[in-house]
């Protein structure tokens, strides 16, 4: 994931819907960075490493948290 955000935001949320799957995704800029360099990735509250999430259908809510 690279999300774009103007250095003058603060967050953004998005609703993604994969099949049946809804993916909330929230990008947040605390540092008001100017790039779009993910420091942080977080599914569900655990945090992902790989700074990805794979897309599932399976009826499920995930929430995203992407933290610049």
């Amino acid at each position: 994931m690279e999300p774009c955000i103007p250095k003058d935001w603060k967050e953004y949320r998005i609703r993604y819907e994969y099949g049946t799957s809804v993916y909330n995704i929230s990008v947040k800029n605390p540092n008001e960075s100017e790039t779009n360099m993910v420091s942080e990735f977080f599914v569900n509250g655990q945090k992902v490493e790989e700074k990805q999430v794979k897309l599932i259908d399976n009826g499920r809510i995930y929430e995203v948290e992407v933290i610049l």
